[in-house]
């Protein structure tokens, strides 16, 4: 069985980028072309990434079409065994592609800057640390740079035949240990 302290071992201390793209050559682990469970990282730490935060409050949709806040404090960010801080926990079959899929290069925000403080639909299903980045920074005109100068990642290969089984229950594990802000979200 998969432990915890396999995610906490971070494999690229920032993005592997070329200017504003990914670019997996410059990987210090490698192109993880393969299934498993990662997690973007706010390498500067929780104090850092707080007193930047430029807006302190996420909103979503909750049942019945009430909205809730999340109001984030100092105290509402959970630092890692190792010193992190957790932003977002997930699983795929090929990481790297779904690293893409989060982080969207080609854009230079999903979320207007005007949208941010109150409920609004994200650009894709698939790009929620970026989503989450342009809600609480939304001074910045182009949010890139701030994932591309901040973000360092960290995954635990599961890969091969029924290992959907092991990612799904691993990645529940995460993020019920490591609480990472970006996973929240509402029932509906």
């Amino acid at each position: 069985m998969t432990d915890i302290s396999d995610l906490l071992i971070i494999k690229e201390l920032q993005l592997p980028h070329k200017s504003i793209a990914l670019d997996w050559c410059h990987a210090a682990s490698g192109r993880p072309s393969f299934g498993g469970v990662y997690a973007f990282w706010w390498r500067r730490g929780a104090q850092n990434f707080y007193d930047l935060l430029q807006n302190k409050s996420l909103h979503f949709p909750g049942p019945h079409g009430i909205s809730l806040e999340l109001k984030i404090t100092l105290d509402s960010l959970e630092v890692a065994q190792n010193g992190l801080l957790p932003l977002y926990v997930g699983k795929a079959t090929d990481i790297a592609k779904r690293v893409g899929l989060h982080v969207k290069l080609k854009t230079r925000r999903t979320v207007e800057a005007d949208a941010v403080n109150g409920i609004c639909k994200r650009m894709t299903t698939s790009c929620q640390v970026r989503d989450r980045l342009d809600r609480l920074f939304p001074n910045y005109p182009d949010t890139r740079t701030l994932a591309l100068d901040n973000l360092a990642l960290s995954y635990v290969r599961l890969d091969g035949p029924g290992s959907f089984v092991e990612r799904f229950f691993f990645e529940d594990l995460a993020v019920g240990i490591l609480r990472p802000i970006f996973n929240v979200d509402s029932e509906r």
